[in-house]
């Protein structure tokens, strides 16, 4: 029985987000992947049964922070209204999401997770509602679903496309100019 080794399947991890960043999901080979690991092909497969599982092993922890973050975005303006004070948090739960944050939003397409932009804003949009309805709030739902996707990609954009001295900043200035007054400006008192 063969086994598993830590550095081989290292290679394999970091050949495989090199892939999937170079071609996204659905265009990466398992063929280049072994490849850039340097490992024969069979021995890819004993590590990873197939390009699905493989992706999913370098979104996972992303997936699964992403989840939390976007409900920790939402939570600002639902409990705290603190905006500024919630960003060194948000930045810190960010640093988990690593390279997998770039696969799931702009490398995805055909994979399980293509739908994982929809799922995040679909969450922002539930919280936004919850927070509109017992803040007493009245607001159209297409508003408010365009506000959830708004504040969605615009956090995505500046966690991935923005120096990283520059995200705290940029971040306080997305969440204050979402969030400061939102119930007056969207729904009015109700």
């Amino acid at each position: 029985m063969q086994y598993q080794k830590e550095e081989v399947r290292n290679r394999i991890m970091e050949a495989a987000f090199s892939e999937f960043e170079k071609s996204g999901y659905y265009r990466a080979s398992m063929l280049q992947i072994s490849t850039k690991a340097k490992v024969p092909i069979g021995n890819l497969y004993r590590y990873f049964k197939g390009k699905e599982v493989l992706f999913a092993s370098c979104v996972e922890t992303a997936y699964t922070c992403s989840l939390k973050l976007v409900n920790s975005v939402f939570d600002v303006w639902l409990e705290t209204k603190d905006y500024e004070a919630t960003i060194p948090t948000l930045l810190a739960e960010a640093k988990s999401l690593g390279r997998g944050l770039k696969l799931l939003t702009e490398k995805s397409s055909g994979s399980a997770y293509s739908d994982f932009i929809n799922k995040i804003v679909e969450i922002g949009y539930n919280r936004l509602s919850e927070a509109f309805r017992l803040n007493g709030y009245e607001a159209d739902e297409f508003i408010v679903r365009t506000i959830a996707a708004n504040i969605t990609e615009g956090v995505i954009s500046v966690l991935i496309h923005a120096p990283e001295q520059r995200r705290e900043a940029l971040l306080a200035e997305l969440m204050n100019f979402y969030f400061k007054d939102l119930g007056e400006r969207v729904g009015g008192k109700g």
